[in-house]
């Protein structure tokens, strides 16, 4: 059964952030404390979108009042799954298990070897 790296996409709230940079900060340190030590191996970065005008890549970030939301990237890689949808699932179960209340949403699934 092959191997394949899943990667998530994930809506994080922050309260009462100082600035854009502390918010992403303070998401990925508590997305990796939530993580922590089960699921140690997801890297967690924050994602990009593209500006609809101009179509050069921003971080996702959004801050007023300070309060955040910030889109972070999970990616895993999932052994010996059946099949990309399987590799998914189980990716999306493991993260969404420990990240309870945070929407996650496939973005891409890589057969790996």
């Amino acid at each position: 059964m092959p191997d394949y790296l899943v990667v998530l996409q994930g809506a994080w709230v922050v309260k009462k952030a100082r600035s854009i940079d502390d918010a992403m900060n303070i998401a990925v340190a508590e997305a990796g404390k939530r993580l922590n030590p089960d699921l140690d191996f997801v890297e967690i970065d924050v994602g990009s979108v593209e500006c609809p005008k101009c179509g050069e890549p921003f971080k996702s970030a959004f801050m007023v009042a300070k309060m955040a939301l910030v889109g972070l990237i999970f990616e895993m890689k999932v052994f010996n799954a059946d099949s990309e949808e399987h590799a998914a699932r189980i990716a999306k179960y493991e993260i969404g298990k420990r990240l309870q209340r945070i929407p996650l949403e496939v973005i891409d699934v890589v057969k790996l070897g």
